[in-house]
């Protein structure tokens, strides 16, 4: 057997009382190894025909005899919408103006199929816009060009079957928040090993993947979220609070907590927002979090509401003159007056009260954005100066040693929210990731958790599972409980660990061969899907 001198590899089965069994892969290995990185499919065409059965096979799961399910491939990356339609502005019918390209395509497409307003005939999309509606004709010439000219635009229904003749979207009205699906960064861990080459990756970030994920037009399936820190440099802001795995630039990792509350944003007009319980700095507004009450700058995510009404209110207050900014990773997609805005799962809103800009300020804001849309993060507080690298998952499964983890600790501490029935029977969109049991004992899954050991070493455990109901006993692994992780990742020596994205996504290569069998099953008792993801660890 030939071994990796930088890698101890382990593997073990645990058998349950139900006569179902748990393989568990753990590997340990030196602190300075590890790279957080975001990968992409090498071939889009691949990427979309697996995105576009994925999304037909979870149709006919809801109970649709005939779905037709549209996809588009996002620009990557995204482009202000000026300068890719340079003669057109994009406002939404409620006033919000869009500056994202991938924005305006979303929100476009939504809006033409919802109303009627685009066919499908022969092989050919047709725009049929009322005569009087020439501002949406011409929205919608210039996004069908650009998508149909570059192959980024294609529908798909029954395997094997032609497509009807003719395809209007009326009748009954299409379902554009779950059967159009725009498709952002992701690939196969296979794509990037066989391009790179590593001893070791995994997957590790959560990402938008159900429709509940991306309800907003500035979402799109496979954008991961929360924070992402690489060679210092904040790429994505810590959303929510929860568990975070992070290493400064002498390697040494710890665990613990982040929120919007410890970074500080710098506008692309150099103004400065930070953190409301930070000692003031020159120049600099501070802002509160969620705050249902007026203040100067308040942030918003898509958990506004839970902590004081106890659910998901989805949009920021209403309030006449707040002038307020949509922010993705690094990025302004669109601006508002009014407040009533959107939350979106994979990110936030700026909200500035009245008088809070004076009004010079504030145009010159909206006259730099269309082309100038990128922000900056910093972390605000002194025990995060030098992070260097950073990966945000949760919950949290050791610190010191000890667990947090009880039925409530996911939705009272790290703001884990899924969607739910309401008892009126309304279905609330919940926070990302959207469905996700919040049970830390009872439900098995698989996992995958990064933890640290005494020595600073680096502990990765994953337990191989398959998606709910698709298990085989004798067969297939059944993947593990948040607890049972955690046991595992403390029997394998780690004090400190945090858990990363799971379920179907759960899969590791190791020297080129696969680590674990992946989860996903598409509803096909075993057979084996390679989920794509966003984002990995690796060991070059």
């Amino acid at each position: 057997m030939i071994k990796d001198p930088g890698i101890d590899k382990t593997r073990r089965r645990v058998q349950h009382q139900d006569g179902t069994f748990s393989d568990y892969l753990t590997v340990r290995f030196a602190p300075q190894a590890l790279q957080f990185q975001d990968i992409d499919s090498s071939d889009p065409q691949v990427k979309r025909k697996d995105i576009a059965q994925l999304r037909y096979l979870k149709a006919l799961a809801r109970g649709e005899r005939h779905p037709i399910i549209i996809t588009y491939l996002s620009l990557l990356p995204d482009r202000p919408a000026a300068a890719i339609f340079p003669h057109l502005t994009f406002t939404t019918e409620d006033g919000e103006r869009l500056l994202s390209a991938n924005s305006a395509i979303t929100y476009t497409l939504r809006l033409l199929l919802s109303k009627g307003w685009l066919h499908y005939q022969a092989g050919h999309w047709q725009i049929a816009t009322p005569r009087r509606e020439t501002h949406w004709q011409e929205r919608a010439a210039a996004i069908l060009h650009l998508l149909t000219s570059q192959q980024r635009l294609h529908i798909s229904a029954t395997p094997g079957q032609p497509l009807p003749a003719r395809l209007t979207f009326d009748a009954p009205p299409f379902d554009v928040y779950r059967n159009l699906i725009p498709i952002s960064r992701c690939g196969f861990l296979s794509d990037v090993v066989h391009r790179q080459q590593p001893r070791l990756i995994f997957n590790t970030a959560f990402f938008l993947l159900e429709h509940d994920d991306f309800l907003s037009h500035h979402s799109a399936l496979g954008e991961p979220y929360n924070l992402w820190v690489r060679h210092g440099v904040i790429h994505r802001p810590p959303l929510y609070r929860r568990g975070t795995i992070f290493a400064s630039d002498e390697h040494r990792w710890r665990v613990g907590f982040f929120s919007l509350n410890d970074i500080s944003i710098t506008l692309p007009n150099a103004l400065r927002l930070q953190p409301a319980d930070l000692a003031p700095r020159h120049g600099a507004l501070p802002f509160t979090l969620n705050n249902a009450a007026s203040t100067a700058v308040t942030l918003y995510t898509r958990y506004y509401g839970v902590a004081e009404k106890g659910r998901v209110l989805g949009y920021t207050p209403s309030a006449a003159g707040r002038f307020e900014l949509t922010v993705i990773d690094r990025r302004i997609v669109s601006w508002k007056m009014g407040g009533h805005l959107l939350l979106p799962q994979n990110g936030f809103i700026i909200s500035f009260a009245p008088g809070t800009l004076a009004a010079s300020a504030q145009q010159e804001l909206q006259d730099i954005l269309p082309a100038r849309p990128r922000i900056d993060y910093h972390f605000a507080r002194p025990e995060h100066q030098g992070v260097d690298q950073a990966l945000q998952a949760g919950p949290m499964l050791l610190q010191n040693g000890h667990t947090p983890l009880t039925n409530t600790y996911l939705e009272e501490k790290e703001q884990f929210w899924p969607s739910r029935a309401l008892p009126n029977g309304d279905w609330q969109i919940g926070v990302v990731s959207t469905d996700y049991d919040t049970n830390v004992d009872s439900s098995r899954h698989g996992r995958v958790g990064l933890g640290i050991d005494k020595t600073g070493h680096l502990i990765l455990t994953l337990a191989a599972g398959v998606n709910s109901g698709m298990g085989v006993p004798g067969i297939d692994s059944y993947g593990a409980t948040l607890v049972e992780l955690t046991d595992a990742l403390a029997a394998a020596g780690a004090v400190d660990a945090v858990n990363l994205d799971g379920g179907g996504s759960t899969q590791a290569y190791y020297q080129g061969g696969q680590a674990v069998v992946p989860g996903d099953r598409r509803g096909r008792f075993q057979v084996h899907y390679e989920r794509m993801v966003p984002a990995v660890g690796i060991l070059p």
